[in-house]
């Protein structure tokens, strides 16, 4: 579970879209796509500020300090009066482009108490070996996946970025979001059903043997990224001050970083930070035992791919042939 879970996980990060007629690619498309990939690695290699709210600040104080200099042309000791001179925005444009949310290393696991989904007896009294079937199983759970925003890119653009945790086992996925702007938890859950059909189950002569079926709960807890990037302009105006004149002001965020820090399009990279922690059933398990011997055997009962549900609350498994303890043999698929 746990081999596939990340390797789910680490699919679940990244968007892929291909574009195909007949098994034939359009070189235009097969152009584009190279160019996508090639400016997304220019990017990741850029450096990522973790504050935009710094950056505005260092723009506002570029501006005051800029000011001040074109006054020394008057006033010589106008750079004395730095803190007494303000800055009042009256606007922007600041945003956040392609906001997303990534992950950040490979999750936890740890098994929480199963959850029981039913229980039958079945009695072969007879001389010979015999292929008898449970009743049917269904149950109820809840999924849930906690996500909280442990670290903002700042509160001057709010933004928010979905993210969905994938489960392999069972086909389950849980979607929630993250904030941009603020460090809140947001919680989603959704009642799952378990679908179990009948098993058939080669039961020896003269033998009773007791079928429990119950569902393996797991609770998955992770880290993930919060990354965009960020653009935009702040204007508004500086008052007059004893002889200051008053005189109006625009910086854009790209004047507050290194110019080898900027993307191709002029864009900063920003990173946040989140975490996860999702409880959510994982593996049926149908535990079959020889009351007559006390033998026991475990069978995992995949999820019927083809019979699934257009209820994506549903989840629906395959009956297998298996033989219970006794007989000695593997579980074989219908």
């Amino acid at each position: 579970m746990k081999k596939n879970l990340v390797k789910s996980l680490a699919i679940a990060s990244a968007v892929i879209s291909i574009y195909s007629i007949v098994n034939i690619v359009s070189p235009t498309n097969v152009i584009a796509k190279e160019i996508s990939n090639t400016v997304s690695n220019e990017m990741s290699k850029k450096a990522s500020y973790d504050n935009v709210d710094t950056l505005i600040e260092k723009g506002r104080y570029n501006t005051k300090y800029n000011y001040l200099k074109r006054m020394e042309k008057y006033y010589p000791n106008a750079m004395a009066y730095f803190d007494k001179v303000t800055i009042n925005p009256q606007g922007n444009d600041f945003y956040i482009n392609n906001p997303k949310v990534e992950l950040d290393g490979e999750p936890s696991m740890n098994y929480l108490e199963d959850v029981y989904v039913g229980k039958a007896l079945l009695t072969n009294d007879t001389q010979q070996e015999q292929k008898l079937k449970s009743q049917s199983f269904t149950c109820k759970n809840t999924d849930t996946v906690t996500a909280t925003t442990t670290h903002t890119v700042g509160t001057s653009i709010q933004a928010t970025a979905k993210f969905t945790v994938p489960f392999n086992e069972t086909g389950v996925s849980l979607t929630t979001s993250y904030s941009f702007a603020n460090t809140n938890t947001n919680t989603n859950s959704k009642e799952i059903t378990h679908n179990v059909p009948s098993q058939d189950i080669l039961v020896p002569a003269n033998t009773t043997v007791e079928v429990i079926a119950y569902l393996k709960k797991v609770n998955v807890k992770g880290n993930v990224k919060l990354v965009g990037q960020v653009s935009g302009s702040e204007w508004g105006e500086i008052p007059s001050y004893l002889a200051f004149p008053r005189d109006g002001y625009k910086f854009s965020l790209s004047d507050t970083v290194n110019k080898s820090d900027l993307n191709e399009d002029g864009t900063i990279n920003i990173n946040g930070k989140g975490n996860y922690s999702a409880v959510m059933g994982d593996e049926l398990i149908v535990k079959v035992r020889n009351l007559n011997t006390n033998n026991v055997q475990e069978y995992v009962i995949p999820v019927d791919k083809k019979e699934k549900s257009n209820d994506s609350n549903i989840v629906k498994y395959r009956s297998l042939s298996i033989k219970a303890p006794g007989i000695k043999a593997e579980a074989a698929a219908k």
